[in-house]
């Protein structure tokens, strides 16, 4: 880095006195403190879609923070917070990316020169040490819903070419309950950014609610799923009008029905665990002074158990890929269209469940979590980082 170059030191933990240089580096070691740091725009830069009112509590924050620097000028650049989650971050990739660990990073390092000139943001009374895990657990719902909805879109894609045309055919209670809840979710991460809050007035609660119910009844489903398969795991043949009976309950384009509720199945958990992230960061907004850890154990238990369930779905399209369908009933091997289909099908959404998650890069190479800001003449324009 330049000698130039300013970055400010926001401490997650209680501080008695104005820390030295070597104290604030030994804090961003230990991962106490958040790094804010003023840095040139790029043309690489992509717009989220979301913007922290300038009169939210987030922009506040983090303007109050950015205030010290001598050099930086309004509406210049980018301010990039480098929060220290990335544990945090590295476990909500298996939950909403298919069952699958794995990490997301960006290119660049994050290591900081010794000749940067690093400024303690804790001048004052208090305001901005408290603003610390304010910024650190928004940057942590507002990224995590940025990986989640990328992911999601891209693993649904890839479960089949006909998704639009399956989504067109479902339920439409069902559809209305994950779009809803779609919806809902994006809303609460804007809220987070404005005013920390969700209002009294958000329908989110009962779409979560209905969501949690509608989640609840694909995971009941998938374990009869798993009973049916299990019958037959060890048979030589398997008639595949039979299985796919006691998959859907229909012959009437079987295959097809039971592709789209394999999607919908991993649509529920994935948005299912997008909520879980901006639930349990709001509420942790009435307890300003939790750290990130205890977030962080908050949110691992129920994020295992919904990863838990993605491995189940893969698993269990595993199992019936490599069963041995065809379509006589008699001891003689003979494979029909719809046989052939059904094979074929399985195979398909089981290589695209095992894909590795698509996502845009919110970690770096030191697994901390980056989120870049462009002010602007309305609020902070949050920007996918680029690495």
């Amino acid at each position: 880095m330049e000698s130039s170059r300013e970055a400010a030191i926001v401490p997650l933990v209680p501080l008695t006195s104005e820390p030295s240089t070597e104290a604030m580096l030994r804090m961003l070691l230990n991962r106490e403190a958040l790094l804010i740091d003023h840095v040139p725009s790029t043309s690489e830069r992509t717009p989220s879609g979301m913007v922290a009112q300038g009169s939210g509590a987030f922009a506040k924050a983090i303007s109050q923070v950015t205030a010290q620097f001598s050099h930086a000028q309004a509406y210049q650049g980018l301010y990039r917070a480098i929060t220290p989650t990335g544990a945090i971050a590295r476990d909500l990739v298996p939950a909403v990316g298919g069952g699958f660990r794995g990490l997301v990073r960006g290119a660049g390092s994050t290591k900081i020169a010794g000749q940067v000139r690093l400024i303690p943001a804790v001048a004052g009374a208090g305001a901005t040490v408290a603003a610390g895990p304010l910024i650190a657990t928004v940057g942590l719902a507002i990224s995590a819903e940025m990986l989640a909805q990328h992911q999601m879109n891209k693993k649904l894609a890839a479960i089949t070419s006909m998704l639009q045309y399956l989504q067109d055919r479902a339920e439409q209670e069902e559809r209305s309950v994950l779009a809803t809840a779609n919806r809902q979710a994006s809303k609460v991460a804007g809220y987070l950014l404005d005013q920390a809050s969700i209002p009294s007035i958000s329908s989110a609660s009962h779409a979560f609610g209905e969501l949690d119910t509608l989640t609840n009844s694909y995971i009941s489903r998938l374990g009869r799923w798993t009973e049916a398969v299990a019958k037959h795991a060890h048979a030589d043949r398997v008639y595949a009008p039979d299985l796919l009976k006691e998959l859907v309950g229909k012959r009437d384009d079987p295959t097809g029905d039971f592709e789209r509720k394999v999607a919908q199945t991993y649509e529920a958990l994935a948005l299912r665990a997008r909520v879980v992230v901006l639930e349990k960061v709001a509420a942790e907004f009435s307890n300003p002074n939790r750290s990130l850890p205890h977030i962080e154990s908050l949110l691992r238990s129920e994020l295992s158990d919904i990863a838990d369930q993605q491995a189940r779905l893969v698993r269990l399209l595993e199992d019936l890929s490599v069963m041995q369908l065809d379509s006589s009933k008699v001891p003689v091997a003979f494979a029909g269209k719809g046989t052939l289909t059904a094979r074929t099908s399985f195979s398909r959404m089981s290589r695209a469940l095992h894909s590795a998650p698509d996502g845009v890069p919110i970690l770096s190479e030191s697994d901390q979590t980056v989120l870049e800001l462009e002010p602007s003449s309305i609020g902070m324009k949050v920007v996918k980082p680029t690495g």
